[in-house]
């Protein structure tokens, strides 16, 4: 294992190194197999992206726990926290998390529900905010022009959509995704190009 890989710890001691996904569950082809019924074959997972691990309960008949708490969608695994599947109960640990600290603020967005979250904290958009979202994620780290911003956030405009419209709605949009929303590092402007989504 390498030695900035996150794991989770179990009770005794054993280490399991995160992979992009693993699997918790009564499964033998499980990446964390748990010795015990009241666990899903298929109980649970970790996603590992490089730079944040998130956990995400498989519809188990008995739940996943983050720190004694049901969780109810998928949440961010900070250093420290303790994960429980039935009896099996594991510590997660990032050797990296103080340096992760002081990079991007976490953003994970559940592709099923549409769901997103900074920081661990839900984050709700209006239509308008929800559209210009989903365009900057699903090519970010593209720049997307005010034009291509227009068209795909006012489409019943026929008129013309102003610059104004455009800088009011990123401006809301930072304010609910940005820590900082006066120093952004996740809704980057590209001066004379337009803006781009960093994940």
């Amino acid at each position: 294992m390498n030695e900035n890989t996150p794991y989770l710890q179990d009770r005794a001691g054993q280490k399991f190194p995160l992979t992009t996904q693993t699997i918790l569950g009564r499964s033998p082809q499980c990446t964390v197999p748990i010795v015990d019924p009241r666990a899903s074959r298929r109980h649970a997972q970790i996603e590992w992206h490089g730079e944040v691990a998130t956990l995400s309960d498989l519809d188990s008949a008995n739940g996943t726990f983050l720190n004694g708490r049901r969780i109810t969608a998928p949440e961010i695994l900070r250093d420290g926290d303790e994960v429980a599947v039935a009896s099996a109960v594991f510590m997660f640990h990032d050797p990296e998390s103080t340096l992760r600290s002081l990079k991007l603020p976490a953003l994970v967005v559940d592709r099923a529900s549409g769901e997103i979250w900074v920081n661990r904290q839900a984050v709700t958009l209006s239509p308008k905010e929800q559209a210009l979202f989903d365009l900057l994620y699903q090519a970010a780290g593209h720049v997307h022009s005010k034009q291509q911003i227009a068209q795909a956030v006012w489409p019943e405009y026929h008129a013309e959509v102003y610059d104004y419209q455009i800088e009011s709605l990123v401006k809301r949009l930072r304010e609910k995704i940005e820590p900082d929303p006066a120093n952004p590092v996740l809704l980057i402007t590209v001066h004379g190009r337009g803006y781009k989504l960093v994940k």
